[in-house]
């Protein structure tokens, strides 16, 4: 049979066409089921999940059709713990159903950190390599040394730290600075055991200033407040120790015990 013959043939032509035919029926059947498969043209904002706690989470996910899986943790001191700080994809952005979204959730405590060697360094170095590792430089305290400007000595919250031993990222680290003598310079007066007002007149005629102001838990009204007294001071007093002019004094408050009363309070040397 001729080519001629077989493309005029009849039955030759209607089993092309019948392939024909089968041939589109499952190039559609192929790509309706891949439209399902994949949720074709079915998309949906991504939900705004940031201040949810877990449960909430788990609640939202349910109820929208989406998947979330915990990737990082951070410490923010202005965040409910266990709740979402941050999502991935973000807000608005358009997912399919049963979409996986990574999630960070606010830590309940701060990430420890290594604390550095400060000391045997100029206090620019040591503050450079504090802020590198994230802590913060607190009290410089001044000691009477023959190496000016180095750093002597590394504390917390008035006691000697380790270089290796682990704090809390932020922490302030006071140093203890070698300064030849010269102005500009004071002790810190020891003011525990004084009300407020009397310790407040002491630091300023050492030209120094009040820091932050800890009031005990048992402080609940204001004659509470009135009636305070200083029971722990920050820096504390040293007489060999001396601080640049205008330092701040952390003083921690608490109200007068039957025991501080029947003790007269300490007055001012001058």
């Amino acid at each position: 049979m001729s080519l001629k013959e077989l493309f005029t043939n009849k039955i030759f032509l209607k089993n092309i066409g019948a392939a024909v035919l089968l041939l589109i029926a499952l190039i559609w059947i192929t790509l309706s089921m891949l439209s399902l498969y994949t949720n074709h043209a079915e998309s949906f904002p991504t939900p705004d999940l940031k201040n949810l706690t877990l449960k909430q989470l788990e609640d939202k996910a349910n109820k929208n059709n989406f998947r979330f899986i915990v990737q990082d943790s951070i410490f923010n001191k202005n965040t409910l713990p266990g709740t979402v700080v941050a999502q991935n994809p973000p807000s608005g952005h358009k997912i399919k159903p049963n979409r996986l979204i990574a999630i960070t959730i606010a830590s309940y405590s701060p990430e420890q950190v290594e604390v550095p060697k400060l000391t045997d360094v100029s206090m620019r170095h040591a503050k450079e390599l504090l802020e590198s590792k994230g802590f913060a430089l607190g009290n410089i305290l001044l000691q009477t040394s023959e190496f000016d400007d180095l750093v002597l000595e590394q504390k917390y919250n008035g006691q000697q730290l380790i270089a290796g031993s682990k704090l809390a990222n932020g922490s302030a680290i006071d140093l203890v600075v070698g300064r030849k003598m010269g102005g500009g310079e004071s002790t810190v007066p020891d003011v525990v055991s004084l009300n407020l007002n009397l310790a407040e007149s002491i630091l300023k005629s050492s030209s120094l200033s009040v820091g932050s102001k800890i009031y005990d838990q048992t402080v609940l009204t204001l004659a509470d407040t009135l009636n305070a007294i200083v029971y722990k001071q920050l820096p504390q007093h040293d007489s060999l120790t001396r601080v640049m002019s205008g330092t701040s004094v952390d003083l921690w408050l608490r109200p007068r015990s039957t025991a501080t009363d029947s003790t007269a309070l300490k007055t001012p040397v001058h």
